[in-house]
Parts: C-alpha cells; structure tokens; sequence
C-alpha cells in the first residue's frame, strides 16, 4: 500500500489528506453531532406521542364534563318544570281547600271536616299537608274523585283509603282518605 501512495505526485498526495481530512471531519461530525440532534428528534417525537395521547385524554374528559354538565342543566329545567306542580307558600292552604272542594263539588258531594297534619321534609325545601276526612260515596263517584286528583296541575295525591264499612242498602262506601298537597316552604 505504501507503494502505491508513492505512485500519486505531492500535490495529489495533499489533496488526498485534504480529502480523508474531510472524510473524518464529516464522520465525527456526523457521530457525534448528526446521531445527537437524531435522538434528540426521535425523543422529541416520543414526547409528543406522549403529550399527544395526554391531549385526546383531556379531550375525552372535556367531553365527559360537557355531557355531565349538560346532565345537570337538563336536571335543573326538570326542576324547575316540577317547581310548578307544588303549591306556593303563601297560598298553599287556601288553593289545596279549593281544590278539594271542587272536586268534591264536581262529584256531587258535600265539604266534610277535614284534619290537617303538617310534615316538613329536613333536608329538602318541601312540606307536605295531609288532608284526612271521613266520606261516603258510591264506587263511581269514589273513581270520579281519584281520576279528578290525577288531573289536577298540582301535587295533591292519595296517600291512603281505608274502607270503614259499606251500606248494605244503598251500596254507598263509607271511607277515610288521606291526601298529601306538597308545597314549597
């Protein structure tokens, strides 16, 4: 090999070390340089998988709280649809009487005496008024009655009917109902 590098003349033989000078410069600067920016670009691209795949996370979860949120605004208009089903404070004794007595009227029976019992519920803003009175009536004005209350735009429902007795001669059924008016306290 010695031999023939004796071949090329001065100039050639400068302007080869020029070359392999360049050659090695190149080399070193590509294995220490070039492969450091090339794991610097693949552990950038690492990362951005990474805060790529925490962004769609944070995007599913920005959608689970939209739903969720949507879920209690929807939750919210049904509460405020059901506020107009109760009876307002200030009245609530006086429309639940009004109430009652029209219903009994429109069956063609009179006002008995009724007994109030108060209840209030601890942790919701809601009280409830039991309406307990003693009534006889046939078994078509008694479903006359109950279909009435299930008509009615408010909250006053039937708890409970006791049967007390029936009268043998006129068939009429003697009953104690208890209803429940609700209003907002």
């Amino acid at each position: 090999m010695k031999k023939t590098f004796e071949l090329f003349s001065e100039k050639e033989r400068k302007i080869l070390g020029l070359l392999l000078a360049i050659f090695i410069f190149g080399f070193i600067f590509y294995f220490f340089i070039a492969l450091g920016e090339k794991r610097t670009f693949f552990n950038a691209m690492s990362s951005l998988s990474i805060k790529t795949k925490e962004l769609q996370k944070i995007d599913s979860s920005k959608g689970l709280k939209k739903q969720e949120w949507l879920k209690w605004k929807a939750a919210q208009e049904d509460i405020e649809t059901i506020r107009q089903y109760f009876y307002s404070e200030k009245n609530a004794f006086a429309e639940l009487r009004q109430d009652l007595s029209g219903i009994l009227r429109e069956s063609g029976l009179p006002v008995p005496r009724i007994q109030y019992n108060y209840a209030e519920f601890e942790d919701e803003n809601i009280k409830k008024v039991q309406l307990d009175f003693n009534i006889s009536v046939s078994y078509f004005s008694l479903k006359r009655i109950i279909n009435s209350l299930e008509g009615l735009p408010k909250f006053l429902v039937v708890e409970k009917i006791n049967f007390l007795d029936i009268d043998p001669q006129t068939g009429f059924l003697k009953l104690r109902i208890t209803l429940a008016g609700y209003y907002e306290g």
